[in-house]
């Protein structure tokens, strides 16, 4: 896992969010390992896995289904010049491209299919949470999965200042006529010569989150409802109001009092 700072992560999560559901959750950094049932808590922009409910007795039933490539980069900010032919000193071809970024807080990220999980029952999960949260099995302060995106592979690279640029190489035999594009970074790089420092992960085969979802108690409405990260977005706090996917009754929650 690349070393990261706590404006990276959140440059990563601010951007991907234009594109996405309100709902959903960017992971940073991709690389971080996550499955359906964790529960944990947000550090400077990054999910850290405390565990798995289904240690609590939870009995998971999770569905999945395919899902296509995903490509983001920053409106405004990011252009890829023309591939360039260059020689592979192993045999073959590889191209070359620039990625220019012309403004601050921008980030490419070319992400190959993948499978989405999520739990059967969205309804059902969340009461059995506030049965966790409030039998004093699972602490109120965790955050649980409970869908997620993961991808075979994929790039990203993440750029805090502007008026930057960095090389990036790639083995023609993968790419299409069409050369090295933003679809096309998905298949794993190679960086070369950058003008300023970059955050940067690129791989073809190992599996990359791209975002999640999350429930959280909300303990004055007791109910489960969806957790954003770790960022005081006033328009994601809004988000959430009237949404109450699994509340309690007072006499159910009494029962566990």
């Amino acid at each position: 896992m690349p070393i990261f700072s706590k404006p990276i992560a959140k440059i990563y999560v601010k951007e991907l969010r234009t594109r996405l559901d309100s709902f959903v959750v960017p992971i940073f950094t991709p690389d971080t390992s996550i499955n359906v049932g964790d529960f944990g808590t947000f550090e400077d922009g990054r999910f850290v896995s405390r565990g798995n409910v289904s240690s609590r007795g939870v009995q998971l039933d999770v569905d999945q289904s395919r899902v296509n490539a995903f490509e983001y980069a920053s409106s405004g900010k990011v252009s890829i010049a023309p591939s360039v032919d260059i020689p592979n000193p192993a045999g073959g071809k590889l191209l070359k491209t620039l990625l220019s970024f012309s403004k601050s807080q921008a980030v490419v990220a070319s992400f190959q299919g993948g499978v989405e999980y999520r739990v059967s029952d969205a309804d059902a999960f969340g009461q059995t949470l506030m049965e966790l949260w409030y039998g004093k099995k699972l602490n109120k302060e965790r955050v649980v999965v409970w869908s997620l995106r993961r991808a075979t592979g994929g790039t990203v690279i993440v750029s805090e200042e502007g008026n930057n640029q960095i090389e990036v190489i790639a083995d023609s035999a993968l790419l299409g006529p069409a050369g090295l594009t933003l679809a096309g970074l998905s298949v794993g790089v190679q960086f070369g010569v950058e003008q300023k420092a970059t955050w940067k992960l690129s791989s073809s085969d190992v599996p990359l989150v791209v975002w999640a979802r999350l429930f959280r108690l909300d303990d004055r409405h007791q109910s489960a409802v969806d957790a954003f990260g770790f960022e005081s977005d006033p328009q994601l706090r809004a988000a959430v109001v009237g949404q109450r996917p699994a509340a309690f009754t007072a006499d159910d929650l009494l029962g566990y009092l």
